[in-house]
């Protein structure tokens, strides 16, 4: 039918008289969240981004502060660490993984599958969030240059190992894991990966 259905008690409103009204004490990160995924081009879901990627930007947006029609990107990332550590702002939803996450190796967590990755979403769904925005914010210059050209390689049919070489760009797994993890304790964040030395 083209449309996406949302229980009313995820869009963070309230019943007043007959109709709604937007309550901010309410998380309403439910609609961003699937929206993203109806909006997310197919090859987005090929091997090498399908879990980590598809939830993480689907986490990315919902968490992100949307106010008068418009994302706030560039000062979001006290939003995402509330979000993935803790319980959200304002006590509304998070995934609740704390400062010190201890995480699959990189490469196990980008290619387990979906339903693997489905099995413990809290701790998925949140390293998730945690890899996608290190790769739009914080990899290289902060530009996204590298996961830009990953999801332009996904776009032109590359998939698995093939696209994921265009996003490590000549590093190994250890040391994208070392530069990741290096990243995020800047941020207050102790992220290690299983068998990281």
């Amino acid at each position: 039918k083209h449309e996406v259905m949302v229980p009313l008690t995820s869009l963070g409103v309230r019943p007043v008289g007959s109709g709604y009204m937007l309550d901010r004490d309410k998380s309403s990160k439910t609609l961003p969240h699937e929206l993203t995924h109806q909006l997310t081009p197919d090859p987005y879901f090929e091997a090498g981004a399908m879990g980590w990627f598809t939830e993480g930007i689907a986490e990315y947006i919902a968490v992100t502060p949307y106010r008068s029609g418009a994302f706030t990107v560039r000062n979001n990332h006290k939003d995402i660490i509330d979000y993935a550590t803790g319980y959200g702002s304002k006590g509304n939803g998070g995934r609740a993984l704390g400062k010190e996450i201890q995480m699959k190796g990189l490469k196990e967590f980008i290619f387990q599958d979906y339903d693997a990755f489905l099995h413990d979403p809290q701790t998925n769904y949140g390293c998730g969030l945690l890899i996608t925005y290190y790769f739009l914010q914080m990899d290289g210059e902060g530009d996204g240059k590298r996961i830009k050209a990953f999801l332009k390689a996904l776009r032109d049919g590359k998939t698995g190992e093939d696209a994921i070489a265009v996003l490590l760009d000549g590093r190994s797994y250890p040391e994208l894991e070392k530069e990741i993890s290096k990243a995020w304790s800047r941020r207050g964040i102790e992220l290690t990966f299983a068998g990281a030395q």
